[in-house]
């Protein structure tokens, strides 16, 4: 097994470095994954909404007034506003926005270790030195993982692919790619650049994985669609970007892998992500409702068996296959 406790990244230190109470370090990750997307992204978000969406809008506004009027002064039709909240927070507009919006956390993340931990962009992962092969590297392998999770969805015959799907806006899924080129940095420098090597410094690289991976589990809890199956390969997706990391010694792969996971699920076989609903994909693939196991129902293909396998393997790959230059490290755990 490759030596993950002789990473650069879990031995390098800054001088000057801070350190404080683990309670205080844990809630101001978690104040920033919780409260920063929330505060921040709830206005420019519902105003690109209306903006991107403003015909949908008007017309269930128009309902949600006409119906109040309707039955009376002072009163406001509730199926209508329910139908109207989620038609906004639904939209592919919202979602993009939401996307954007989480450069916010990145300015947080960066704020505090730079500003508050005292530490260095290395002690995150973040070095020039190579970072654009790195960050190639982990495109390809983010888009090849996740199709491998739909081709094997296909041919367990629990989805259907459709092929190309016509009228593609591609404009609009390039502001998407940028959209989860930002989300993805986001979430690998906060769980894995800050969370995972502050534990780190703490505890041995095991639990600091298994620590920041139930974190990463966390923060999907929550969303649409959510089940047993598909918490358990989010912890295991979480688990491999952990130990992905700290064996690349950089954050910049994960980060891409996450973005081009993100993306080619929902913007090129059009799929649920995580919960969120299928975008306007290149592809169309169809789910077979009575097989929401197998493909994951409505929280996408990452929800169901078929990612359940390819993470397994992707596990087993990261933790035992030799660097490519043919150096394999000791076992130590």
């Amino acid at each position: 097994m490759f030596d993950f406790s002789s990473s650069p990244l879990l031995t390098r230190r800054s001088p000057g470095e801070r350190s404080f109470g683990l309670i205080i370090e844990m809630l101001i990750v978690w104040g920033i994954a919780f409260f920063v997307p929330l505060i921040v992204g709830f206005i420019p978000g519902a105003v690109a909404t209306v903006i991107l969406g403003i015909n949908g809008f008007s017309e269930l506004l128009n309902d949600a007034v006409s119906s109040g009027i309707a039955g009376g002064a002072g009163t406001v039709d509730s199926e209508a506003v329910r139908a109207l909240t989620e038609r906004i927070t639904e939209s592919e507009g919202y979602r993009l926005t939401e996307l954007f919006g989480e450069a916010w956390t990145v300015a947080v993340a960066l704020f505090v270790c730079l500003a508050i931990q005292r530490r260095s962009l290395s002690t995150l992962g973040i070095e020039r030195k190579g970072a654009a092969k790195r960050y190639a590297g982990g495109i390809l392998l983010g888009a090849v993982l996740c199709s491998a999770t739909v081709l094997v969805t296909c041919l367990s015959r629990a989805a259907t692919f459709d092929g190309y799907r016509g009228n593609v806006n591609y404009l609009f899924l390039f502001f998407f790619l940028l959209g989860y080129v930002i989300q993805g940095a986001a979430e690998e420098l906060l769980i894995h650049g800050l969370f995972m090597t502050t534990l780190a410094r703490r505890f041995r690289w095991l639990p600091s994985v298994l620590v920041s991976a139930a974190f990463f589990m966390l923060l999907h809890a929550v969303n649409a669609g959510v089940t047993f199956l598909s918490l358990l390969n989010v912890f295991l997706f979480g688990v491999f970007l952990g130990l992905f990391v700290i064996r690349t010694g950089s954050v910049l792969g994960a980060a891409a892998l996450h973005t081009a996971w993100n993306f080619t699920e929902g913007h090129v076989f059009g799929c649920s992500v995580s919960g969120f609903p299928a975008a306007s994909g290149i592809f169309s693939v169809t789910f077979d409702a009575q097989r929401a196991v197998t493909n994951g129902g409505a929280f996408g293909p990452e929800g169901g068996l078929g990612c359940t396998m390819i993470l397994m393997l992707s596990l087993i790959a990261v933790l035992f296959l030799p660097s490519l230059g043919g150096k394999r490290r000791g076992t130590n755990a």
